[in-house]
């Protein structure tokens, strides 16, 4: 185990971060505070590990693949791989834990259970927020038998008791419901068409940033498509598409070592320099100043 000490003032009691690992797969990290949060608000990231994030104390808005939650303790929430996350806001009484798993894990885990995977999977990213008490339970426990097995002086089989504890919490969780809160505006059929949007949208915004583009796929006019939006969210469908792509953008700056040229590729801009144009309009920053958020970021 090891202990960071908390930088700054913290209403907490314990200022320190307590990190408990079980090989190079798992981490367990708790007792994380506001004050440990403040330097992850507005900047996007690419999740590179599953990561479970029990809040014990406090709310936070985050932001998980552009949807944004509200969340209030006790609460559970999972990210999975390859998604991208954002801290909005979050009180000043805010207190977590979280457990993070490498790709590795994951992948090995979720082969073990063959054809349950695609449902589970599809649950979390459909819902990642668990409030449900049980679940908190559950998750709880799940947490503290972690970190059970990350202190045990037996090493040889920390990480296999790892993964065989982690199949069953998920073969339990397999049997879960969960739904989506909707607390979107609008009609039934208008809800319909957002969430079609949104589902095209999350497939084609690296190459698509027009709005017939998407009114095509639909079998709807640009028009129509617009106004929908617009009733049930309060913004444009345009405002939408190009929040995608600028926090696709900011995460792939902050979280990978892709060069600008790279980036401007990989979202299918012309040029390096129409991506750059493009960033500034809608952030007020170039893309490189904005990549020097991460030094500062990690260096407080």
């Amino acid at each position: 185990m090891t202990e960071t000490t908390t930088p700054g003032n913290s209403s907490f009691e314990d200022k320190t971060i307590n990190e408990y690992r079980i090989g190079d797969d798992v981490i367990l990290i708790g007792n994380a505070n506001a004050e440990r949060a403040k330097r992850f608000i507005g900047h996007p990231f690419k999740i590179k590990e599953s990561m479970t994030i029990i809040y014990d104390k406090g709310e936070v808005l985050l932001n998980i693949n552009m949807q944004q939650h509200h969340i209030k303790a006790p609460a559970v929430v999972v990210v999975m791989t390859g998604q991208t996350c954002e801290l909005v806001s979050y009180s000043n009484d805010l207190r977590s834990r979280a457990i993070a798993m490498s790709r590795f894990f994951t992948d090995n885990m979720f082969e073990n259970l063959a054809g349950k995977s695609q449902g589970i999977i599809a649950s979390l990213l459909g819902n990642p927020i668990l409030g449900d008490e049980n679940d908190i339970f559950v998750f709880n426990q799940y947490y503290e038998l972690l970190r059970n097995i990350a202190k045990s002086p037996l090493s040889d089989f920390k990480i296999e008791a790892a993964r065989h504890l982690t199949l069953a919490m998920f073969y339990g969780y397999s049997y879960t419901k969960h739904r989506v809160i909707n607390n979107l505006k609008g009609t039934d059929r208008q809800k319909e068409i957002y969430t079609s949007f949104l589902n095209v949208l999350q497939a084609n915004f690296k190459r698509e940033r027009e709005v017939h583009f998407y009114a095509d796929k639909l079998c709807i006019t640009a028009k129509h498509l617009s106004q929908v939006v617009k009733d049930v969210t309060g913004n444009t469908a345009l405002n939408i598409i190009e929040e995608y792509v600028i926090t696709e953008s900011k995460a792939l700056l902050l979280s990978t070592n892709m060069s600008i040229q790279q980036i401007s590729d990989d979202l299918n801009f012309p040029s390096q320099s129409v991506f750059g144009k493009y960033f500034k309009r809608i952030t007020g920053v170039s893309a490189r100043e904005y990549r020097k958020t991460k030094s500062r970021l990690f260096n407080q």
